[in-house]
């Protein structure tokens, strides 16, 4: 008999993960490689590949014994995006069906299994999407809203904060922080610096930006003020964006999951879990995911194929170490 199985991706603007799963859902091999976004990284192509031929050979698996092959991307926001991101899952032999969909659908789907509740991402790059009782579809982008949290917008916006000299004495000890992140020591420096745009093209720019936000995100954490504006400011465009699909849901009660390094740290998820559960006029619960994005997306190619996600399924997901997300 004709062994089947069902690959599952999860592209970020950081990093590309690929799992191997058998149609029970036991999770045979997982890999990782550089960024899927082509607008990121010029060689999302191979990342892809290399991540998805890694995974395949370790699982020991054929590429004709692929059922179905699914693919969150990142940057797929309307249709005419497909034309651009198809070529990206060109794997030389593989022939089975396969299903792009936007990075944060497979995140929704690990995070609650094909049932409504709304999902908000902020890492590499920040997105939040809703799937209502009517089985709509919809982004905070649907109303023209982007909430620019991801990683690297929090740290322009402190360095933003710091050159505009909005910044109090007790902020002293974070400011030398992120001036020695950028290799300087002094004010003029640093702003010398910023004014030749850190003597860095805009992809490896965006790339140091989204390493310095743990700066930030630690510092709010320990109350330094400059920090907290900035994720302070985050969290509110975060929670607009929430709000505005909340309102298209029925129910009052709402589900809520959060996803990425920059919404699960921990001063921004309990700030932005405070102010959600707040009074207003939806009800809004924030739960942890079922799954993780990568597992989501295995989920849906077991679907596409006709399997029921039921709870042995489920269970047989979750027990690989990566089929989690980091609480």
């Amino acid at each position: 008999m004709k062994k089947s199985y069902v690959i599952g991706l999860e592209g970020g603007g950081t990093t590309t993960r690929v799992m191997v799963s058998d149609l029970q859902g036991n999770i045979l091999a997982y890999k990782e490689s550089g960024s899927s976004h082509p607008h990121k990284d010029l060689h999302a192509k191979q990342h892809i590949e290399e991540a998805f031929l890694s995974a395949v050979n370790e699982a020991k698996v054929k590429l004709n014994e692929i059922l179905f092959f699914t693919a969150g991307l990142p940057g797929y926001d309307k249709k005419e995006d497909i034309t651009w991101l198809k070529p990206l899952l060109d794997i030389k032999g593989l022939s089975s069906p396969r299903l792009i969909v936007n990075d944060c659908e497979v995140g929704h789907v690990g995070a609650f299994l094909f049932e409504p509740g709304i999902m908000a991402i902020s890492g590499t790059g920040s997105n939040i999407m809703g799937y209502n009782e009517d089985e709509q579809i919809i982004f905070n982008g649907s109303f023209g809203h982007y909430a620019p949290t991801a990683s690297r917008f929090l740290s322009n916006h402190a360095v933003f904060k710091i050159l505009a000299g909005q910044v109090d004495p007790e902020d002293k000890p974070l400011v030398h922080q992120i001036m020695n992140f950028w290799g300087t020591h002094k004010e003029r420096e640093f702003r010398d610096l910023a004014f030749r745009q850190f003597d860095m093209d805009q992809m490896e720019r965006d790339l140091q930006f989204g390493l310095m936000a743990p700066i930030i995100t630690e510092a709010a954490l320990m109350d330094i003020p400059l920090a907290r504006k900035v994720c302070d400011e985050a969290v509110q465009s975060l929670e607009t964006g929430i709000r505005l699909i909340g309102n298209t849901f029925q129910k009052q009660f709402i589900q809520v999951c959060f996803i990425g390094s920059v919404i699960r740290s921990p001063y921004i998820r309990q700030k932005l879990t405070y102010v959600l559960e707040g009074s207003a006029n939806k009800n809004y619960q924030v739960v942890e995911p079922n799954l993780s994005p990568v597992a989501g997306a295995v989920a849906i190619s077991l679907k596409e194929c006709g399997i029921k996600i039921s709870q042995n399924i489920l269970y047989n997901l979750s027990q690989h170490d990566q089929s989690k997300v980091d609480r």
